[in-house]
């Protein structure tokens, strides 16, 4: 099949599950990509896996209020040009990823070209309280400017031809919101990337990460973990990260382990920091992270904290899960579709006490066993058998050739 990909979509998570999809669904069909001139496509490039590319001029202005009568003037101009290129070619469907603007895209009201859009979750600042620290007031002064966003992503949704989500936790909420129909495509993980390995540390490794002293001989370095606690996510307050630095703080001090955050985007950085340090907890933030770099936390920590605000699926998680590491998460979204069974870690209510009681019992788990015992053959098994992008893309495959013309 002929194959148009459309998104605008950040660094993160979304664009990492695009990527994926192309670079499988490349090897089957024809591939081009339409997106905005000022679409990021540095993180993860699609290049390797399209025929060509088509760029429509949209820069949006920096300031507001600019910045959003802009979406409403001439971001819905720029898809508009975009649809009708690929209605003009032979493109047997549209593969349709969400807009950092608005979510759904404009283009879904001009394709005439069957559309297949991959929903991960309504745009939730019109439905759930979001949490802000570091532009509380910004974010307060510029919402009723940016409140007719919620309709124009409610309209452009209704107009795919399918609608795609990640678990079952967003199909529900899809279907209420948007009043649609939506089927669920799960994501996936490489296991030949992410995959249990032996933690080992070169001489360029820094004594403490976080604070957390390694306490590790040059001679036996190669086959420890530290006391480390891992965290990856936006550095947004909707992620959690705050919950974990006090949960971890009601850890007693001789067992408490450090906490690395691997982020990217995201406002609260400095909160984050400052909330550590005041509470006790030795912390450290890491930005923008090679593949490479992210293996090789994965295998250096002990244990893998998950507490955004309902999540809607978390890929993180099934990369940890791939590397062996065992999860504490928040009982709520998608994330027990994905943790659903204690051998995989333990999932407890959005309480610090119950957290910091469930990241003990992890470590205290570890310290009796061997770390392959308590799970990392068990878990990379498990998303073996269950969460590969072979087994997600061919889901995928099968929801475009249906549409197809």
């Amino acid at each position: 099949m002929k194959i148009a990909i459309i998104h605008n979509l950040p660094p993160g998570g979304q664009k990492r599950a695009l990527f994926e999809q192309a670079k499988r669904l490349a090897k089957r069909h024809e591939l081009d990509l339409f997106t905005l001139s000022s679409t990021n496509e540095s993180f993860l490039p699609l290049k390797p896996f399209i025929k060509k590319h088509v760029r429509v001029t949209y820069n949006p202005p920096p300031h507001f209020p600019k910045s959003v009568f802009s979406i409403y003037y001439d971001l819905p101009i720029a898809y508009k040009l975009l649809a009708e290129k690929i209605n003009d070619r032979d493109y047997d469907a549209a593969y349709v990823n969400p807009c950092y603007f608005t979510q759904a895209p404009y283009i879904l009201r001009y394709l005439k070209t069957p559309s297949l859009y991959y929903c991960p979750e309504p745009k939730r600042e019109f439905y759930e309280s979001i949490p802000h620290i570091s532009n509380r007031l910004t974010y307060i002064a510029t919402y009723p400017f940016r409140l007719p966003i919620k309709s124009i992503d409610k309209t452009n949704t209704r107009c795919a031809t399918r609608i795609l989500t990640n678990s079952q936790y967003s199909q529900k909420r899809i279907n209420k919101i948007y009043g649609v129909s939506s089927q669920i495509n799960y994501l996936g993980v490489d296991s030949n990337i992410f995959k249990p390995i032996r933690a080992s540390y070169s001489s360029s490794d820094p004594d403490s990460i976080g604070g957390v002293e390694k306490s590790i001989s040059d001679s036996s370095r190669q086959a420890r973990t530290i006391n480390l606690a891992l965290t990856v996510g936006e550095l947004s307050l909707h992620k959690g990260h705050d919950f974990i630095i006090k949960s971890i703080a009601q850890i007693p001090q001789k067992e408490r382990p450090g906490l690395l955050i691997i982020g990217h985007g995201g406002t609260e950085d400095n909160y984050l920091r400052q909330l550590a340090k005041s509470t006790g907890v030795n912390m450290d933030i890491k930005h923008n992270v090679t593949d490479e770099e992210l293996v090789s936390w994965y295998s250096k920590a002990k244990v893998f904290l998950y507490a955004p605000l309902n999540e809607p699926f978390g890929m993180v998680l099934l990369e940890a899960l791939s590397s062996g590491l065992p999860i504490v998460a928040v009982n709520e979204g998608g994330i027990p579709e994905i943790v659903n069974s204690d051998k995989l870690g333990l999932l407890v209510e959005r309480n610090e006490k119950k957290f910091a009681q469930a990241i003990q019992k992890i470590l205290l788990r570890l310290s009796f066993r061997s770390r392959r015992h308590v799970g990392r053959g068990i878990s990379h098994d498990y998303i073996q058998k269950n969460w590969s992008w072979e087994k997600s893309v061919k889901e995928l495959e099968k929801h475009l050739i249906e549409i197809a013309k």
